[in-house]
């Protein structure tokens, strides 16, 4: 359910899964309650599952009164429960499930709600299908569409343009360290504002020869993964980050920041790097480790591939969130 003509309804129908389109206003708006809880009603919903903080108030106050359903609710970001009186009557009394994506979120999102039940809450960590992610990569396409040099080391960051990800350590940190023949890939969109101040930023340290690429949107995350030597993600605050998970999944190794979900994923030294957060040095020491040596690229990447396979199989999170549902 969502928006009718939004991107959502449109790529679940894509899918060939049964979309609607429901209206939604404000959170007391009556039609907009009226016609989602008539539809939850028709159709015999037995569990709604609901992800933004409006869609959340707005399926649990349809049915207030009625019963007849459970909600549960999945947060994949780190934005707290809000402390106000509709958080607290949806979260108190509706919501019979919160699904976080990994441990350092329960906190989190907790944080502004001491009233929230947390015997409520799973733990169930994003997965991945190696082999999937595998068929659907191009890399040998990337390239060629992209125009890399042959033989170019390609270091890619994925991810929402804005100070969260931290875009502007990378830069920085390029800055500082030029590796010949490196090329920077930068792909995600975010506020206009905040792009254009970046992509300032980049011109006035020199980068916008062609050692920095701005990519914006790409539905080909897969393919660019792949073809890159080191994928980087140098987050101020995080969820679980599915960046750094295909990336590892593809035997890509990764640098990161010692946040949020970040070292569920990466054990520094072990399966991939980790630096701290804001330290454009630091980052910049560490990609020059893996573009110069080789055996320490493979290793890490090898060790990354075997640690997503065995910890974030997507079989066993379909499992686990079926049970989680099951169990409501």
């Amino acid at each position: 359910v969502g928006q009718p003509g939004g991107e959502i309804v449109r790529r679940a129908w894509e899918a060939g899964l049964d979309a609607r389109g429901v209206t939604m206003a404000g959170i007391l708006d009556p039609r907009t309650l009226w016609s989602l809880g008539r539809l939850l009603r028709r159709e015999r919903i037995r569990v709604a599952v609901a992800n933004q903080a409006r869609e959340i108030r707005l399926v649990g106050l349809s049915q207030l009164g009625r019963g007849g359903f459970r909600l549960v609710v999945r947060r994949g970001s780190p934005d707290p429960i809000k402390d106000n009186w509709h958080f607290r009557l949806v979260y108190t009394h509706l919501v019979d499930r919160l699904i976080v994506n990994c441990l350092a979120l329960v906190e989190k999102v907790c944080a502004g709600a001491p009233w929230f039940d947390r015997g409520k809450v799973s733990v169930i960590p994003n997965g991945v299908d190696p082999a999937a992610l595998r068929r659907t990569a191009d890399p040998e396409g990337a390239r060629a569409g992209l125009g890399l040099p042959a033989g170019a080391r390609v270091v890619s960051m994925v991810g929402e343009v804005g100070p969260r990800k931290d875009q502007e350590t990378f830069l920085r940190a390029i800055a500082l360290r030029r590796r010949g023949g490196a090329v920077f890939l930068i792909a995600g969109t975010g506020p206009p504002a905040e792009e254009a101040r970046l992509r300032a930023l980049t011109a006035a340290l020199g980068l916008d020869d062609g050692t920095v690429r701005w990519l914006g949107f790409r539905d080909d995350v897969p393919s660019l993964l792949a073809v890159s030597d080191v994928v980087v993600l140098p987050s101020r605050e995080e969820g679980f980050p599915n960046a750094l998970l295909e990336a590892m999944a593809l035997g890509v190794p990764a640098i990161g920041t010692p946040v949020d979900g970040i070292p569920e994923l990466i054990a520094d030294g072990v399966n991939g790097l980790l630096v701290p957060v804001g330290d454009p040095a630091a980052l910049a020491g560490a990609m020059a480790r893996l573009l110069d040596d080789e055996d320490l690229r493979r290793g890490l990447g090898a060790a990354a591939a075997e640690s997503i396979r065995a910890e974030f199989d997507l079989t066993a999170m379909m499992d686990r969130v079926e049970s989680a549902l099951a169990g409501c």
